[in-house]
């Protein structure tokens, strides 16, 4: 259970408003509370208008994670890729999926979205799309595809438990099973294209068959008449 910063409060299982004195927790870095921003960032700015975002270092097994968190709305910048090795580095290797977990995610998120909204990124500006991180994570992240993903505060923290709850497992099955659907669609139509290509070549041999005949026929009448006219 993790505790309001201010008033020592317990926090309710979903959400980052402390619902005693209204202050909103670091849920998402709570396991990283060492950190301390080095500043606040001249290139990044909070897509929802709360000015520059701090800049936090993150240790990583192969290199450091530099992110952009507003203080404001402790929303979080990820570059490309990071968001992949913080789920890697933070969560054990996972044998099984706990469906009533994830259930639990997706129906009830950690984060309150509010109303559909396209953000700009907060390094280049361009709107950024938004698309479902993961089977059953219940997260919809804005993504620029040139810098990086915005998620909001409780965000991160969800998919670590999505992560621990065996999602990325059901994620891969999910891609496997629609890979096995698609092969075994476009098989389907290969062979409908096969039959239909002999159904023609069939066709054509049998009007060839048809037109050879009438040509004999139209030889032979000819020929009669031909003959009629000499004798």
């Amino acid at each position: 259970m993790i505790s309001c910063a201010s008033c020592s409060a317990p926090l309710p299982a979903q959400g980052v408003v402390c619902a005693y004195c209204g202050s909103r927790v670091d849920v998402d870095l709570h396991g990283w509370s060492h950190l301390q921003p080095s500043g606040l960032s001249d290139q990044l700015h909070c897509p929802d208008g709360h000015g520059a975002l701090e800049t936090l270092e993150l240790p990583g097994v192969d290199s450091t994670i530099e992110l952009g968190r507003c203080p404001t709305c402790l929303g979080l910048f990820l570059p490309l890729g990071s968001l992949e090795q913080l789920l890697d580095q933070a969560v054990a290797p996972v044998w099984s999926v706990d469906r009533q977990l994830l259930h639990s995610l997706a129906e009830r998120p950690r984060a309150d979205s509010g109303p559909v909204r396209y953000r700009p990124c907060p390094s280049c500006g361009d709107l950024m799309n938004r698309s479902l991180h993961g089977k059953r994570s219940g997260v919809v992240v804005d993504r620029c595809r040139d810098h990086g993903l915005w998620l909001d505060a409780g965000e991160l923290r969800q998919l670590l438990e999505w992560a621990r709850a065996g999602g990325a497992l059901l994620d891969q099955e999910w891609r496997e099973q629609e890979a096995r659907e698609r092969a075994a669609q476009e098989e389907a139509e290969r062979q409908d294209l096969a039959g239909l290509e002999a159904r023609w070549e069939q066709e054509e041999m049998l009007q060839r068959h048809r037109g050879s005949q009438s040509g004999g026929a139209d030889l032979m009448t000819l020929l009669v008449k031909l003959a009629r006219r000499l004798v």
